[in-house]
């Protein structure tokens, strides 16, 4: 991966409007990591690559008809399964790390353990692996499992983690911190022991 310098990526997200504070999930007090410049790197090398996945994921399925807004529960269905194959095909190399590259595993990793450090950290953990599918096989550009509830994402955990763009989210699996997008409701990355005590 090229290094970018500090000086190049910060002129890069202001150009975009992106704020620092957003940009770093600086959303509670006292969980800023030291040495801001690699974070913002770690945090722009991700965005670029939810971008890369984001443009993909319109080019591909431009061509595929949208569901009217009286569509019914079938038409919805086959909607997102042509969503589902098509972005599929055009990710048929995908490995873990495609987007969660390793700068922003690091990154990741030591936001949320600085989270879960906090006070209030075992509760917060306790309310997140109340319907935390333990043992469930995800894989990338598989589906999420039918049937299998998704953890809940309390808002302050959120907040330490970098945006995300529409129709994307971050969910816990077992251990795993996996990036969702609930529109083709498959797994498109995920960052193995993002939870931590588990």
């Amino acid at each position: 991966m090229r290094v970018m310098s500090s000086f190049a990526v910060a002129a890069m997200m202001l150009a975009a409007g992106t704020l620092l504070p957003a940009a770093l999930g600086m959303g509670q007090a006292g969980t800023r990591p030291q040495g801001p410049e690699p974070q913002l790197a770690a945090v722009a090398d991700f965005q670029q690559a939810l971008g890369t996945y984001v443009e993909l994921r319109s080019k591909v399925t431009a061509r595929i008809k949208p569901v009217p807004n009286d569509g019914t529960p079938a038409e919805i269905d086959d909607n997102q399964r042509q969503i589902s194959q098509a972005i599929v095909g055009a990710r048929a190399g995908a490995r873990p790390g495609a987007i969660f590259g390793p700068a922003a595993q690091a990154y990741i990793r030591a936001r949320l353990l600085a989270e879960f450090r906090r006070p209030d950290g075992p509760a917060v953990r306790s309310s997140i692996l109340d319907e935390n599918p333990v043992g469930t096989p995800v894989r990338i550009n598989g589906p999420y499992p039918d049937g299998i509830p998704l953890s809940s994402m309390p808002p302050h955990v959120l907040d330490v983690l970098p945006k995300l763009p529409e129709d994307l989210e971050y969910r816990f699996v077992g251990d795993r911190l996996i990036l969702f997008d609930n529109h083709a409701h498959l797994v498109i990355d995920y960052i193995d022991r993002a939870l931590p005590g588990l």
